[in-house]
This record gives structure tokens, sequence and C-alpha cells, in this order.
């Protein structure tokens, strides 16, 4: 069972309001934007599917991963991480029926999984039974447990680019921390705060990214009049009291449908491409307690609608090829 420990932010569903704009030059799906894979796991089904973001299904990605709850991706190998309730196992789409077990047995909580950017390492967040960081070496097929220097992290792992260190964020009353494991010296963890307000910044579930500028990590940003806004900014986690630097931002609402509104529950996540320019967001119609699959891009200012079927319950979207 994965842990939420942040329960008022992010489970408690929301509706932001959403004024009438028309679509515009740059907004999400234009010719320009790269066609991806996305792995969308159907809630009502169990079923784990493929979906291109040109809104093009490509079908299931294998029968046998039925029931599984995909918890993180490697997009650069076509790799992708299970959860099947007693173990994290792993497939792929070129031997998308091969299971390979990583961790038996899981925890019994625990966060999403990271993979490291060569693909040798995934890291999850054992919360219980015993609280550690899990890395689990895919070359040498071991798992270690790496101290958290006291952290409760909130989000899943992340990498830096060179996979020498993993980020983790935690919450306190008033502050947002990163905590830094170095690989090599994993007792020498370093704590610092982050300088955003978790008040008018409110962090999203999901995978962040830690790439070359920064962590990358997606906040709904609380307005006092009008919609809220999705925001992906960067930080760096080097820097004590670091600011979020804005990268690019979209209305919570989908282009071209004034009536419509998003909000977050219990499911809504969101996953970042490796270059960080494009989100997936799962989030709910107010039409709808169903699930719906989003799509943000940098050059866009509207959400745009991937997978709004409200019977079809798709949660949990990864990016699974680029």
């Amino acid at each position: 069972m994965m842990r939420k420990s942040w329960t008022p932010l992010a489970l408690a569903a929301f509706a932001l309001a959403a004024p009438g704009c028309n679509d515009g030059p740059g907004e999400p799906g234009s010719e320009d934007e790269p066609v991806r894979t996305l792995l969308v796991h159907r809630q009502d089904t169990g079923e784990n599917l493929l979906w291109d973001t040109d809104g093009t299904p490509a079908g299931e990605f294998a029968p046998v991963t039925r029931g599984m709850l995909p918890i993180g991706t490697h997009p650069g190998e076509g790799t992708a991480a299970f959860l099947d309730g007693t173990a994290i196992v792993l497939a792929t789409l070129s031997k998308p029926e091969v299971l390979d077990t990583i961790i038996r047995p899981a925890p019994a909580s625990q966060s999403l999984a990271a993979f490291s950017a060569d693909g040798r390492f995934v890291a999850v967040v054992a919360y219980a039974p015993t609280p550690g960081l899990l890395l689990y070496d895919r070359a040498n097929r071991r798992l270690d447990t790496l101290p958290m220097d006291g952290a409760d992290p909130v989000l899943p792992p992340m990498f830096s680019p060179d996979d020498g260190r993993i980020a983790l964020i935690s919450l306190t009353q008033l502050s947002i921390l990163v905590t830094i494991v170095s690989l090599d010296q994993p007792t020498s963890a370093t704590t610092r705060q982050i300088s955003v307000s978790r008040f008018t910044n409110r962090l999203i579930f999901g995978w962040p990214r830690w790439g070359v500028d920064g962590l990358q990590i997606a906040v709904r940003r609380v307005a006092e009049d009008g919609p809220d806004t999705l925001l992906v900014g960067v930080v760096d986690p080097d820097v004590e009291g670091a600011l979020l630097d804005e990268q690019f931002r979209a209305l919570m609402a989908p282009a071209g449908d004034p009536e419509a509104e998003v909000g977050l529950a219990n499911a809504s996540t969101y996953a970042l491409t490796t270059d960080g320019t494009t989100l997936a967001l799962g989030a709910v119609p107010t039409s709808g307690a169903a699930h719906g699959v989003y799509i943000v891009t940098a050059n866009g200012s509207r959400i745009r609608p991937l997978l709004d079927a409200v019977g079809e319950y798709p949660v949990y979207p990864l990016f699974i090829r680029e």
C-alpha cells in the first residue's frame, strides 16, 4: 500500500473554476509537439493500457500485468515497475510478458518508484514496517536499505542527472524540505529548506524529476481570485532557501471548454517527460467522480484532455516511450 502522508493537501478533492477563453497559438496538441506514449492504469478493469499523446490507443501493455499498479517507468528503455500486492516487478515493452521480481515482499507501505538515468537502479521509500530508502541494483541484483536522515518523504525519490545522489522531498507544518542522500556516502545526508510557500503552492502527488537545472516539481498555485494554476518549476537542491523558478504553467481547465473544472482526488498524479517539457496529469473533471488524463506542455496555457471517458477510470499516467 502506498502512503501519502500529506493527506490534507494531496487527497482532498477540490474543484477549480475555469473562465472561458479560445485556443491560441502554441496550445497543447500542436503539430510541433512530439508524439509520446503513456502507460495508463484502468482502475475499473485493472488493465494497463498504452496511449499515445496524439489521442491514439496503442493497445494493452501485457495481460499478465492486469491488476498490477504501475509505480514508475524508464522511458529510455521502455521499462515499467509494477506493484502486484506482494512484490515489485519490472517488465519492458520489448518483452512485456516477462516479469522480473526485484523486491519481495514489497513494503507494507511505500512510495512510488524512480529509475536512475542509466536504468541501473530502482529506488522506493519504505514507510512500513521499517522506514528506509530501498535501492535495488539491477546489474548486481542486490537490494540495499539506505538511511534517510530523519526525512519523511511525500514524493518518490529523484536521482541526480549523474545518478550519484538521490533527493527526497518532505513537509513540515510550515516548510518544504529536501534531503540529499549520496550513494557513495549514504550516512552523510544533508537536509535544506526550500523557499516555497506551501500554503500558496500545494505540492501535487506524482513523479518529479531531477534535471540539469535542479529539482523539477509540480505545484497547484492557489489564486486569491479566479482559477488555480498548475505550475512546473525548478529549484536548486544544493542551495539553502532556494527559490522555485517557474518553467511553465497552465490553468486547470481544458482549452475550449469554459464550463469544465478539473480537480484532484485520491489517485491523482502527474508525470514529467525526461526533458521536462511535457506533463501528464491524472485529474477529475467536475462532470463525474472518475479520473481523466490530461496533457500539459511548456508552450500551452491550458490542460488538454487526452482520456476523459468517465466510465474507464484511468489513473497513474506515466511516460513509457518518448
